[in-house]
């Protein structure tokens, strides 16, 4: 996803053009849906995340550093597929790949002159295909709607509310196993220990808001200052993850983060930085932090790389 505010397109760019940039970039009319780094974004495009740095602290005291990356591939001009996987490193506990995590996502809806997108996806976590210290041995699936609303059609004397927008994501994480069962033979004859371990169906929610200095500045008023406010999304995230169904005695407690930062808008990349602030205690015991490099291959690899398989 690239800014939609690049100067010097010629008069002359056809129709389909214009059309195709756009749904590369996760434009809505006006208005630039950003990668985000807690949820995703309602947009598909040939892009990727590499790396993505983060450190926290677990409401046990453990230690856990995380590499991701993700590469996402447009199929068609509306819909795409992802990759990722994440290295942790867990003090105490161990390290290791994560599961591998595949996407689907198809652009549904657009309305342009509400800066309106809606997308509908699935995604799958493949169980087995992480260190077992580490990732689960079974399988979830689960499917995603994603969405974004700009503001930018308040009307002028609500001017400085324009360059706000929100984005949401909500989805559904279904184990493909109910429950594992261990079995601990007893030492001494005696009857073997048998420890039943539920898995839970999880609702993954969230939703980010945005304040866009590039939309500002392109469609309100000019940004004064250095070059660099003119590029900068400053944000607010907030990822939850709730059990809904088959949940442990005890557990039915949301968690998630709220992760305020800002994105940094280059002509092919984006840098994200985003505090990572636990709601509770079962959450997480102190802050932590996630950055990110990603990469806009459909502008650096415009011919190649960049294009959708099917034109």
């Amino acid at each position: 996803m690239t800014l939609p505010f690049r100067r010097g397109l010629a008069a002359s760019a056809t129709l389909f053009a214009l059309t195709t940039a756009a749904q590369a970039h996760g434009i809505a009319g006006d208005r630039f849906f950003p990668v985000t780094l807690a949820i995703d974004d309602p947009a598909v495009s040939d892009e990727a995340s590499l790396p993505t740095f983060a450190r926290s602290i677990g409401p046990d005291g453990s230690r856990e550093h995380d590499y991701s990356f993700e590469y996402d591939k447009r199929i068609t001009e509306n819909f795409g597929v992802s990759v990722s996987d994440t290295y942790t490193q867990l003090r105490p506990g161990g390290s290791g790949f994560q599961n591998v995590e595949l996407g689907l996502k198809y652009v549904a809806y657009v309305n342009a002159a509400h800066e309106f997108m809606f997308s509908v996806g699935a995604s799958a976590e493949i169980g087995g295909t992480g260190a077992p210290a580490i990732a689960d041995g079974f399988t979830s699936l689960g499917p995603q709607v994603y969405f974004g609303k700009g503001f930018g059609d308040l009307p002028t004397s609500l001017d400085p509310l324009r360059p706000f927008a929100v984005t949401g994501q909500i989805g559904l994480a279904i184990p493909t196993r109910a429950r594992s069962v261990t079995t601990t033979p007893d030492p001494d004859g005696g009857p073997a220990d048998v420890d039943i371990d539920k898995h839970p169906t999880v609702l993954n929610w969230g939703f980010s808001l945005q304040y866009s200095l590039p939309y500002l500045n392109s469609h309100v008023h000019e940004v004064t200052g250095p070059d660099v406010l003119k590029r900068l999304i400053p944000l607010v995230e907030v990822a939850l993850q709730s059990p809904v169904a088959y949940v442990p005695d005890g557990a039915h407690i949301t968690t998630g983060t709220v992760n305020p930062g800002v994105l940094y808008e280059g002509d092919t990349y984006q840098i994200g930085v985003e505090a990572l602030l636990p709601i509770n205690t079962a959450s997480g015991k102190h802050p932590g932090f996630v950055v990110q490099l990603h990469y806009f291959l459909d502008d650096i690899f415009p011919t190649t790389l960049g294009r959708p398989i099917i034109q």
